[in-house]
């Protein structure tokens, strides 16, 4: 069973969006600028030129910083939506079976969840690592209405272990991170081929 809705977004959207970036100013002191000295030292060292030295690091610095700025306005933007209704979609979830999927490279983990009415849901990426009581059997995915990026699992029961299939993600699949489809145990290395081909738009 899945029931799909959108409210607004709370501060544990928020939270989540920053969980392990720390703030602009400590990321920029503790992180960028650090980086950018070692980075001196080790051009300076091998090319004898302050110039050089200084070109790179300040290049690395000057990048990190727009990467940092870039993040955190759009965590300002985010929090503009805790008065829109439909910023956030919630995923709630109650699975018959949970199945752990072979994926290619570091794309996963990857679990696939079935549903009644011969639906599953595939949830891929290293983003799941972040619930340590995952996978579930029931539980809410919260993500943001527009992008469909996942922002965080609320888990309602006990963890549960999946059971690992043969079926497979292949290189010329194209999915996102949360992806509802047609699907059964028993056909689902069929039913990832038909709803995910590279031909799939």
């Amino acid at each position: 069973m899945i029931g799909i809705y959108q409210r607004a977004a709370n501060n544990l959207d928020l939270a989540a969006m920053t969980r392990g970036r720390g703030s602009l100013m400590r990321n920029l002191l503790t992180v960028s600028l650090p980086f950018a000295a070692v980075l001196f030292g080790v051009v300076y060292f091998k090319w004898r030129s302050a110039r050089v030295a200084g070109g790179a690091a300040a290049g690395v610095f000057i990048a990190s910083s727009i990467s940092n700025v870039l993040f955190f306005r759009k965590r300002k933007q985010r929090e503009r939506q805790k008065t829109d209704a439909r910023a956030v979609e919630t995923l709630e979830v109650s699975a018959s079976g949970v199945l752990d999927i072979e994926f290619v490279g570091d794309q996963g983990p990857a679990y696939c969840f079935f549903l009644d009415e011969g639906k599953a849901l595939l949830l891929v990426g290293q983003w799941l690592l972040e619930c340590p009581s995952f996978p579930s059997a029931s539980f809410r995915l919260h993500c943001w209405s527009d992008t469909k990026k996942p922002i965080r699992i609320e888990p309602l029961g006990p963890s549960v272990q999946a059971r690992h299939s043969t079926a497979s993600l292949k290189r010329e699949y194209r999915f996102k991170p949360i992806e509802l489809f047609e699907a059964t145990q028993e056909t689902l290395q069929r039913d990832l081929d038909k709803a995910f081909k590279k031909t799939r738009a």
